[in-house]
């Protein structure tokens, strides 16, 4: 909870101050790569617990409104070690001069150290984000989503904070 107030905080603040430019960073032949921090609800055997984690984002834009992307998570505390690695498509609509939203599918795995064997498990999603520029090439990328085991059952839901840098 505590992030997204502070993400929707730092919205409202770039929101207001922004300056008259227009973002150059979705277009086609363009790539991003992005830093953040989540705050995820696990749904694990009736026990709901919060993890706070950390990822990195590759994305290269086939089309003005097209991206797919790379992101791999990592969350490490005293007893356990979760790691996720995400492959996802990135559909971009609406998109104003400073304020770009999209929607993501995505696939990948997941493993975790206190599961048997360090099994890996596979793991799909759908979530919703939206870029704020601040310049023509960097964003404040805000994020929501959740995630399913073998489409089947609800394993996380998500909110994300990310600085987002936009070249070709």
């Amino acid at each position: 909870m505590f992030i997204r107030v502070v993400a929707i905080l730092i919205f409202l603040t770039l929101h207001a101050s922004s300056t008259m430019f227009e973002q150059n960073g979705v277009k086609k032949g363009n790539s991003r790569i992005s830093l953040g921090i989540s705050q995820e609800k696990k749904y694990n055997d009736n026990n709901n617990e919060f993890n706070i984690k950390t990822d990195v984002v590759y994305g290269k834009f086939l089309t003005d409104n097209s991206e797919v992307s790379l992101k791999i998570q990592d969350s490490t505390d005293f007893q356990e070690h979760v790691y996720k690695v995400d492959v996802s498509y990135n559909y971009y609509f609406l998109k104003q001069p400073t304020l770009t939203p999209y929607v993501s599918v995505e696939l990948g795995i997941a493993g975790d150290t206190q599961l048997d064997n360090d099994s890996v498990i596979d793991e799909e999603g759908v979530s919703i984000g939206m870029h704020h520029f601040f310049t023509e090439t960097l964003a404040l990328t805000l994020e929501t989503g959740i995630d399913f085991t073998q489409l089947k059952r609800l394993t996380e839901q998500y909110t994300t904070i990310r600085l987002t840098y936009f070249f070709n």
